[in-house]
């Protein structure tokens, strides 16, 4: 009697290749959830790698160094920034109105400086002696010069006031945004979505009446 033959198991799935874009971008996903989670000092590159679900061999294909690693992921959070810019500064910019886009600007800035994980990367950045090094930041983030550019094309304004404007609303958008609550207990107040518009009206102000004096 010939016994039936047991059925064949079935054939395993096929590996999906993912192409270089795609791995790329696997791997920089799984290191922005863990950058969210540890310091970059405090993990490496086998914890990237282990949370992609891939080998440590194909991170290091595609970043070299740990380092390269963090510094890509952080270059991928000013992109998003100057994308998130270029959509806010699109929006005014039919009106050439330099103060709806400085306004614009200063509400990008917040939003990034609102964000923990690009604040702790940039911060690492800088406490690891990155930011010293030539075109660090300069080649990462473009925003200013270009943004000084469409002022001054729609300004009266000398160009070194107008670059005066940004600096002294990216510093003040900075520190507030991050300093928001004990600055705001400094001044015997709590920090608050009303004390936010104070300050961003107050702002606009001192911006708007610095570049009606530069104009003459």
């Amino acid at each position: 009697m010939v016994r039936p033959r047991a059925p064949s198991p079935p054939p395993p799935p096929k590996r999906t290749r993912r192409s270089p874009e795609e791995a790329r971008a696997t791997i920089l996903d799984a290191a922005e959830r863990v950058f969210t989670e540890h310091l970059p000092d405090v993990v490496g590159l086998k914890d990237v790698a282990r949370e992609a679900g891939v080998s440590h061999a194909l991170v290091t294909h595609y970043f070299g160094t740990y380092a390269k690693l963090v510094e890509a992921t952080l270059e991928r959070r000013f992109e998003r920034m100057r994308a998130s810019l270029v959509a806010e500064i699109v929006s005014v910019i039919a009106s050439a109105d330099t103060s709806a886009m400085l306004a614009a600007y200063r509400k990008t800035v917040a939003s990034t400086a609102a964000d923990p994980l690009t604040i702790r990367l940039a911060t690492w950045a800088m406490l690891s002696g990155r930011s010293g090094e030539q075109d660090f930041f300069s080649h990462r983030v473009q925003g200013l010069r270009l943004l000084a550019d469409a002022l001054e094309a729609r300004s009266g304004a000398p160009r070194e006031d107008l670059e005066f404007a940004l600096v002294a609303s990216l510093g003040i958008t900075v520190v507030w945004a991050l300093g928001k609550k004990p600055l705001a207990g400094a001044l015997g107040k709590k920090a608050s979505a009303e004390l936010d518009a104070q300050i961003e009206a107050k702002t606009k102000t001192m911006i708007e009446g610095y570049l009606r004096r530069a104009r003459g």
